[in-house]
């Protein structure tokens, strides 16, 4: 079967790389136009760079609407086009060039969480499980036929990084069987539009921790924006990037937002219903840090904290 695959991050690589060890002829890639890195060179994707690597034909459009592009797509005569993770939305002119249509792997149990962040909002809303969903890309977004589904329970030992790796994994196992039934015309499943929800893109808004939030709404977040936009604080006003925490439901005296302890281990904070712990955090200006090198550290900020921890 000849396939053409839209993909651009290296979580999308790992399906990629998953496709050229099958049967199947991977006969063109489409990745994300490059894009300038530090020191303003350019850089490619991950999957574009590796799709180059292994001669494979590699093409970086800046506008998919473009007629001489569709053509050039048209020349291959796929099968079949896989996407995952592109960043773009396909044209209809695209979407119909394949003779088995275009499948898209998304990162929910569809209907739940369409869009762009179901990784995301899944964590930041506590939910219990998710999934990887293959579906019949329709010119509206995420609404497609199912082929295929597999749920994952979501523990608080993931963020956002972790079960993405792990979900991408998934689909690496299952994108050959995906295809088999595509071609062996296995009845697909509509999604029902009643239990639809919406994984609106994430904003740097967003980010802000209020410490007048419970102390599982907080380690929700800061799972949840680990990569980005990051959750933030404020402490001794200063607004501080928060990368990993624990917590513990309490009653105590404190005010809500005051510091309670600086250990090896944490720097403790007071949420409404409990003690948010710091274990990894970076202030302005400098690189993240853990409770323990900030406890060791002789800056302004440590001394300030153990000066109120000695009131």
């Amino acid at each position: 079967m000849k396939i053409i695959y839209f993909g651009s991050p290296d979580y999308s690589l790992i399906v990629f790389k998953r496709l050229l060890e099958s049967s199947h002829d991977i006969v063109a890639t489409v990745t994300q136009d490059t894009k300038k890195g530090r020191r303003n060179k350019q850089e490619k994707t991950p999957v574009g760079l590796f799709s180059e690597i292994n001669s494979i034909d590699t093409f970086y459009p800046a506008d998919l609407n473009n007629d001489g592009f569709q053509r050039t797509i048209n020349q291959y005569y796929p099968d079949l086009i896989i996407v995952y993770s592109y960043g773009k939305i396909l044209p209809k002119k695209i979407l119909d060039i394949p003779k088995l249509g275009c499948i898209n792997i998304h990162c929910s149990i569809l209907p739940k969480w369409r869009g762009a962040s179901p990784i995301q909002r899944a964590i930041q809303s506590d939910d219990k499980t998710t999934g990887v969903s293959f579906f019949s890309m329709h010119a509206e977004v995420d609404t497609g036929e199912i082929v295929s589904s597999y749920v994952v329970d979501i523990d608080d030992s993931h963020n956002t990084k972790s079960l993405q790796i792990e979900l991408s994994n998934i689909a690496g196992n299952m994108i050959d069987s995906v295809i088999n039934a595509l071609s062996s015309n296995s009845k697909l499943v509509k999604q029902k539009e009643s239990d639809a929800s919406y994984a609106k893109k994430i904003t740097k808004d967003e980010a802000r921790i209020l410490w007048t939030s419970t102390c599982r709404e907080i380690f929700c977040k800061v799972r949840a924006f680990i990569e980005w936009p990051v959750a933030e604080a404020v402490i001794l006003n200063e607004i501080i990037k928060i990368y990993d925490v624990e917590y513990e439901i309490c009653n105590h005296d404190s005010g809500v937002g005051e510091i309670l302890d600086l250990s090896a281990d944490f720097l403790s904070v007071r949420a409404v219903d409990g003690i948010v712990k710091i274990r990894k955090l970076q202030f302005p200006g400098g690189k993240p840090i853990t409770a323990s090198d900030l406890k060791n550290s002789n800056s302004v900020i440590s001394k300030n904290i153990k000066k109120i921890l000695e009131k």
